[in-house]
């Protein structure tokens, strides 16, 4: 294990090697479970779903390459995680937001007479089997990260949306608004690393319709 002179300051180790498509798989929606080797290098394995195809659910389109610079992004969590975890913990995650992309979800709260979280849900395609989006965060990135930006691709609560064996009635697909482009960045890295380099400023239950982020 790393030791406190050795860990990493960034994670640019994270799109190099076998980590460049471990974590862009993660970015596209899918989920690496391990890595076999074979004479030909290594091939990622996957997590598949109920009918033995790939699971790909979520995740954004077309990920592109991107280095964050230092300054404020914001995050949304759930209310389990919050009171399992605590707000620290589950503000160290690698999903982000830009402040003109957290704007958006202000204004979509705004124009639709809803709340910070009910917006966050439908434009981050955030199915609520997954979380409720209750608490937004804001952070203040101390260093030069890279990361995955993209729009948010269809996801259920568990199986993938195009899968045959998805009981439409019962396991509904969460989309984006087509005409909003809406973009949101995975930063790869482990939860240590993460919550080193994001210093909190500041989080808010975002629940009730009247309830911002100051």
């Amino acid at each position: 294990m790393a030791g406190p002179k050795t860990r990493p300051d960034n994670n640019f180790h994270c799109f190099e090697g076998a980590g460049y498509g471990f974590w862009k798989a993660i970015a596209q929606g899918m989920r690496p479970t391990g890595l076999t080797g074979s004479p030909d290098g290594y091939q990622l394995d996957y997590a598949k779903d109920v009918d033995g195809a790939i699971v790909h659910n979520g995740g954004m389109f077309a990920p592109q390459e991107v280095k964050l610079r230092p300054g404020s992004y914001f995050r949304f969590f759930g209310t389990a995680s919050k009171n399992v975890y605590g707000a620290g913990s589950s503000m160290a995650g690698g999903w982000w937001l830009d402040y003109d992309n957290f704007l958006k979800v202000c204004d979509w709260a705004e124009a639709h007479d809803i709340s910070l979280a009910r917006a966050a849900q439908a434009l981050l395609v955030i199915p609520k089997e997954w979380h409720d989006c209750g608490y937004a965060g804001r952070a203040r990135l101390k260093t030069t990260m890279k990361a995955w930006v993209g729009k948010g691709k269809p996801a259920t609560g568990s199986v993938s949306p195009d899968s045959a064996m998805r009981d439409k009635a019962k396991t509904p697909v969460t989309m984006a608004p087509a005409h909003l482009e809406m973009k949101q960045y995975f930063v790869p890295g482990d939860r240590a690393l993460l919550g080193a380099s994001f210093e909190i400023v500041n989080t808010q239950q975002v629940i009730r319709k009247d309830a911002r982020l100051p």
